[in-house]
């Protein structure tokens, strides 16, 4: 989606001028502004008005709201992340589970919104179709694809947050047609969302399908390996949940207040929806992962084999096509891949420097800033969500957040859990300079303090920890939903729970499963050694705990800071039916006397999840408190 507001400026600005309240926020409808009527009556008459609207919903995403959403959900709780000392108190609460109604990351309305704006699309879009002869079917059916996948993925973020959440599935178009919905149970939730991502399959762009002019569409909109890979993603969450209510008796969910999702929208007095077996999600999971990573291998192979002077990818060491390091930046810990999916070549479509591969490889789905050119009101819009949170990594006090200690004062020869000194990932996604020494490389006095690398560097940090991106509107950092090595270890996840036995007997459908599961592990973690010596052994993980904890491990690992660790703990301690594992994490990086009272706080499946806002629950009389939260004890079980 290269420059998607630039090229939408017009679009976006009649968008701005005529109908201002729509990108105004308030505490109605889940905390958004409905639009007035007259959007309905004027506004939806060409594909220019379509095209802005679809600008729109994916700067909904990209606003800074959402961007620190995604991260403080899906990572500040979790064990790779703290908050430096001077941070405001909501931060530190959310790390101590301190966790109150009234905290600012309890709101959900960007997410909302998001949905909202994804509503409006899929209601009026197609009048234009009979009223703009430049806009075809064809076209409408993109569209509105995308518009199911960008419903669907922000009601998953909502869900794996908050748990029981309400669906929105129609438009809330003017001041007196305010909506309540209720919230539904999780199962309820992920089926529609399926549904949701099933419509968009069959309508999104394949997957590199858009024109070499607008070749940056491929990563900053949705296309059909993105679908798969929201599917593969909510498929394990299905299995989690389903592992977790099956461990606690319960074979069908059954909800006064469901919504019945289809064509039209219709509310229904009882929404069942059965639970199958964890298993049939995994292989589900699978499923959508093989049809991604075949179809990214298939265009590599088919690119090489039209540019044969960019000579060929030896798959015997590189099956998956992923992008290498160069051996020779060894002393200078500098990583290709990071410069390639997160740094300064991240604009570039296929082919960087010395025959590397570029980010098409590897991207799937991302949200594209561009800085200074980031311009849809009138001014640059960059990531301020991680410039605000994440900082500078180099200067001290820059940013919200830091990496908690023990992920980078470590053993150094630990491979089963934290980052070991031959890893390029410890160096360009940390702002260390070596393990051990806890204060990194700052341009200011010492401190304990080890910044958040991942996206603040527009080069690969390396040893120099040079190259850093400025702050604020001018901050290019693009923010990655899913990528390649992430859909390998999702498989390898899900390969791992279809093991049936602790230890697996030879030449069995469990062995098989194990020994994919493990090659999945070692192609991601080979890429990153700098040396053959620290090389993943297989004999080490025989076992179903040992693949499946190595799994989860590598993902730790790769996908650091990416908004990610904490939605693998919670689906963890789900399909395990207990918090043990993810307190003794997460309390490991709380300092002084805190540890055992975070343990304390989260010694149950509910307090995993966020509580509601007050300003929510005041607003709709269909919400209730997640029970973690409510002090009366009638709490119906969700």
């Amino acid at each position: 989606m290269k420059k998607i507001n630039k090229i939408f400026k017009t679009s976006l600005l009649t968008v701005a001028l005529g109908c201002g309240a729509m990108l105004t926020s308030c505490t109605d409808f889940l905390t958004i502004y409905p639009t007035n009527s007259v959007i309905h009556e004027n506004y939806w008459q060409t594909a220019e008005d379509v095209n802005g609207m679809l600008a729109t919903c994916y700067q909904r995403l990209q606003s800074t709201g959402a961007v620190e959403r995604m991260i403080i959900w899906g990572d500040l709780r979790g064990d790779q992340m703290s908050v430096r000392n001077s941070s405001n108190n909501k931060y530190k609460y959310i790390v101590e589970a301190n966790l109150q109604d009234n905290n600012d990351y309890c709101t959900w309305a960007p997410f909302y919104e998001a949905i909202n704006d994804a509503n409006m699309v899929l209601e009026f879009a197609p009048e234009v179709v009979e009223r703009d002869p430049d806009f075809t079917q064809g076209d409408l059916d993109i569209v509105l694809g995308e518009m199911y996948a960008i419903r669907a993925l922000s009601h998953f973020y909502l869900l794996r947050t908050f748990r029981c959440i309400p669906l929105a599935y129609k438009a809330s178009v003017n001041d007196g047609e305010l909506i309540d919905y209720p919230q539904v149970h999780p199962m309820v939730a992920l089926d529609s969302i399926m549904k949701d991502l099933e419509r968009a399959e069959t309508r999104v762009m394949r997957s590199g399908g858009f024109p070499k002019i607008t070749a940056d569409y491929n990563f900053g909109r949705v296309t059909r390996n993105a679908v798969h890979a929201i599917k593969a993603d909510v498929y394990l969450w299905q299995a989690a949940f389903a592992a977790y209510y099956q461990q606690n008796e319960l074979a069908e969910v059954v909800t006064r207040e469901g919504l019945a999702v289809g064509d039209t929208v219709s509310m229904s007095i009882e929404c069942t929806v059965p639970i199958n077996t964890p298993d049939y999600y995994y292989r589900q999971a699978i499923a959508e992962c093989d049809i991604v990573i075949n179809d990214m291998n298939a265009r590599m192979a088919e690119y090489f084999e039209n540019n044969p002077g960019l000579g060929k990818i030896d798959l015997e060491e590189n099956p998956y096509y992923l992008i290498e390091n160069d051996m020779s930046g060894i002393t200078s810990k500098n990583s290709d891949a990071y410069d390639n999916i997160f740094g300064i070549y991240k604009d570039n479509s296929i082919i960087v420097g010395g025959g590397a591969i570029g980010r098409s490889s590897e991207v799937i789905f991302e949200l594209i800033f561009e800085g200074e050119e980031n311009v849809h009101d009138g001014s640059a819009h960059g990531n301020e969500g991680v410039s605000n949170l994440y900082g500078i990594h180099r200067q001290e006090g820059q940013g919200v957040l830091c990496v908690a200690k023990p992920w980078v004062a470590g053993a150094k020869d630990n491979t089963e859990m934290i980052y070991h000194e031959n890893d390029f990932r410890v160096y360009s996604n940390t702002a260390i300079e070596a393990l051990g020494d806890q204060t990194g490389n700052t341009s200011s006095p010492a401190s304990s303090e080890t910044g958040i690398a991942k996206y603040t560097s527009e080069v690969s940090p390396g040893s120099s920890k040079l190259g850093y991106r400025e702050a604020g509107s001018t901050f290019d950092a693009n923010w990655v939903f899913y990528r390649k090595t992430d859909i390998m270890l999702m498989k390898a996840e899900a390969l791992a729970q279809l093991i049936s036995t602790e230890t697996p007997a030879p030449e069995s459908d469990d062995m098989t499963n194990l020994a994919e599961a493990f090659a999945l592990v070692k192609a991601v973690n080979d890429r990153s050694l700098m040396s053959e010596n620290d090389e993943l052994d297989a004999s080490s993980f025989s076992t179903k705990s040992a693949i499946s904890e190595l799994v989860l491990n590598e993902r730790a690992r790769e996908l650091a800071f990416e908004g990610k660790r904490w939605f693998d703990l919670v689906r963890l301690a789900l399909r395990t039916n207990t918090t043990n594992e993810v307190s003794t994490l997460v309390s490991a990086k709380i300092e002084g006397g805190g540890a055992s009272a975070v343990k304390k706080k989260m010694s149950t499946i509910n307090t995993l999840f966020f509580p509601i806002a007050k300003s929510e629950l005041n607003v709709n009389p269909l919400l209730g408190q997640n029970p973690a939260y409510k002090q009366s004890s009638s709490v119906s079980k969700h």
